[in-house]
């Protein structure tokens, strides 16, 4: 799958991702019983669950550095949205959905109130390409400076 990042809250522009749909696929961290990550490792986009929490790498993701939440790391996911099945939307509109789905998802995935001066949400959404096998949002919680924190933000 290929996912463009769709900047909510920090603008951290728009790019696509170029690697087959089954990279985004892999998954090459160890998960206990639970699902949480306990040996990092590289995982595709499409693998990723909330409480996932990674590095960051650049704009275009297919697959990710994933690491246990204990661990440094500059991303967590919090929460998976769900575009309807449609005719390609456009940018505008998926980058829309996208940045409401997240913003209305963060209190109930975290117990706190967004708040931009301390952390930024970014939304990892399909590019047109991807759209036809693809429809997932991923949410992302990172710290306002993108640096690195330990521990989870999600509940």
């Amino acid at each position: 799958m290929k996912f463009a990042v769709t900047a909510l809250c920090a603008l951290l522009g728009t790019a696509g991702c170029a690697s087959a749909v089954g990279v985004s696929l892999d998954d090459q961290s160890v998960r206990d019983s639970s699902g949480r990550i306990t040996v990092g490792g590289e995982v595709g986009v499409l693998r990723l669950i909330p409480g996932d929490c990674f590095v960051l790498g650049t704009d275009e993701i297919e697959t990710v550095d994933a690491v246990p939440c204990e661990d440094d790391h500059s991303a967590e996911v919090f929460a998976i949205l769900e575009l309807a099945d449609t005719d390609w939307p456009g940018n505008k509109s998926v980058a829309q959905v996208a940045e409401t789905g997240c913003i209305d998802r963060f209190r109930i995935a975290t117990g706190h109130v967004f708040d931009p001066v301390y952390v930024a949400i970014t939304g990892y959404a399909p590019s047109e390409q991807s759209w036809r096998d693809d429809r997932k949002v991923l949410c992302v919680v990172t710290a306002h400076d993108l640096g690195s924190v330990r521990g989870r933000a999600t509940k």
